[in-house]
């Protein structure tokens, strides 16, 4: 995750600081302005305006949007990319958009609970957690859904030669369980203990971010790395094209139990050829990734961002053909309240939102 300090909310603070330590100097318990501080102090209101503003030109909405995704390798990324440029084209006073890598779901709502940053791709399950402050949250996130995306699938990677057919295969083996704090991890436990294992009865479990895991495979490091993407991820691909891959598949009483275990968990397949040398399809879990921002942001902000990310579809996919799979009536799969600035968008697109997910 890029360092706080890199944000323009970052940059405020870290100005401010400097600006205090040369505007002051300390005098027992008290601060004086010294004669070398003058220069400064004049500039001082100039200065704060420019770096520290909260706002561009147009009331409510920020000059720099961020969004948190994950990690280069995976798909958020790239498609947090596309999105930032789109909004800064979009949206009148939006100057960028930036796409910040993470370690993925659990970080991007924490960041997004504590508002450093606009906009959070997360995982259902993570998202559930959040809104309930379950798991990894000690308390419910004020967080709200503006989109639902496509579906992530749970992609347990190894190598042909490792001779690893099930789930029950990886005790012993050396494991990346994603990284910490990951969606990847939540989601790989979860499904890991329904089937009556932890993460303890592998001979070694890492965290690794999605291209450690590929180089590690690559190198004989690894026995299996776990990812929670959408199909066809560049750090599979990659392994792909160098290796002969096997995803692990969940027979169908597996799959079973962790679906009604979970009801954000679905029961998919991944196409074959998805991977170079995937000849046959997979069964796998997955769940849904949603889009949120904060409910403290300005919610006719909020609108223009629901409405850009809805109808600019093929820009959003320009960073990744799942991109181009969020749609409006996908948002009856939330698992977090929908936004109330985005309410009056889907409305017009025709979409009835259950009761449930009403803004309250």
């Amino acid at each position: 995750m890029r360092n706080p300090g890199t944000t323009r909310y970052g940059h405020c603070n870290v100005i401010c600081d400097m600006l205090a330590a040369a505007y002051t100097e300390r005098s027992g318990s008290m601060f004086k302005l010294t004669k070398r501080s003058y220069p400064i102090a004049a500039l001082l209101p100039i200065l704060l305006l420019t770096s520290c503003g909260g706002e561009s030109g147009v009331p409510g909405v920020p000059e720099f949007v961020t969004i948190a995704t994950g990690g280069t390798g995976g798909v958020y990324y790239p498609i947090g990319g596309a999105m930032g440029s789109m909004l800064a084209s979009e949206i009148e006073g939006v100057q960028s958009g930036t796409a910040e890598t993470t370690g993925g779901s659990v970080e991007n709502l924490k960041l997004l609970g504590d508002e450093r940053t606009t906009i959070a791709m997360a995982m259902n399950d993570a998202v559930y957690n959040a809104v309930n402050g379950e798991g990894d949250f000690k308390e419910p996130q004020n967080v709200c859904t503006i989109g639902v995306m496509y579906p992530n699938v749970l992609q347990v990677v190894t190598t042909e030669a490792t001779g690893i057919k099930s789930f029950q295969d990886l005790a012993g083996k050396r494991v990346s369980v994603g990284d910490a704090g990951s969606a990847t991890e939540l989601m790989f436990n979860n499904v890991v203990t329904t089937l009556g294992m932890s993460f303890e009865d592998f001979g070694e479990a890492q965290h690794l971010p999605f291209d450690g895991q590929t180089t590690a495979i690559r190198n004989g490091q690894l026995d299996v790395g776990a990812w929670v993407v959408a199909p066809g991820a560049s750090s599979i691909q990659d392994l792909a094209s160098s290796e002969d891959i096997k995803v692990v598949p969940l027979d169908e009483e597996s799959l079973n139990k962790v679906t009604e275990k979970y009801p954000y968990y679905i029961a998919t397949e991944l196409e074959a050829a998805t991977y170079d040398g995937q000849e046959q399809a997979v069964p796998v879990a997955a769940t849904w990734n949603s889009l949120l921002m904060s409910t403290n942001t300005s919610q006719e902000f909020v609108g223009s961002v629901t409405r850009a990310v809805h109808e600019n579809v093929d820009a959003l996919a320009s960073g990744h053909p799942a991109g181009g799979e969020i749609a409006p009536e996908n948002i009856t799969d939330a698992v977090a309240p929908v936004c109330p600035g985005s309410m009056a968008y889907f409305k017009e697109a025709g979409v009835e939102i259950p009761e449930e997910l009403r803004p309250s």
